[in-house]
């Protein structure tokens, strides 16, 4: 598979992830594909989101602890500038015979890599998964 393929992947993961939070009423901030940090930002109310959207056609995908860690920090940065408190949401998109996305509220993780794995998951519409957080 090329990184071509993949990256496009991703930002149609992402796209969805973005059209969903805007059809809900939320303020939307995205990255640049090149950029670092949360892929999404979502803010509504006394709701703020900060999100890292993943696409794979594998049965597990890997989030390394430097992503994590920059979730986190991106996260503290907003709580110490405004009077809310983020919420960390990865978002995993598992694309294969059997669809869905998995969400995965992180809070006071160690910043180690970390597999999540398919079969472990309850998988979920976009709408569901995303509804619980907001």
């Amino acid at each position: 598979m090329s990184i071509t393929k993949n990256k496009s992947r991703g930002v149609r993961a992402e796209y969805e992830v973005k059209k969903f939070l805007l059809e809900n009423g939320f303020f939307v901030f995205s990255k640049r594909v090149s950029q670092s940090g949360p892929d999404v930002i979502a803010i509504k109310d006394q709701n703020i989101l900060v999100i890292e959207v993943k696409n794979t056609k594998l049965s597990r995908v890997q989030i390394k602890g430097s992503q994590l860690k920059s979730l986190s920090e991106t996260a503290a940065e907003i709580s110490k500038k405004t009077i809310l408190y983020p919420i960390i949401i990865l978002a995993v998109k598992f694309s294969s015979k059997k669809t869905g996305w998995a969400f995965i509220s992180i809070e006071n993780e160690k910043f180690e890599d970390k597999i999540i794995i398919k079969e472990q998951e309850k998988l979920l519409e976009l709408s569901k998964g995303l509804k619980s957080f907001i």
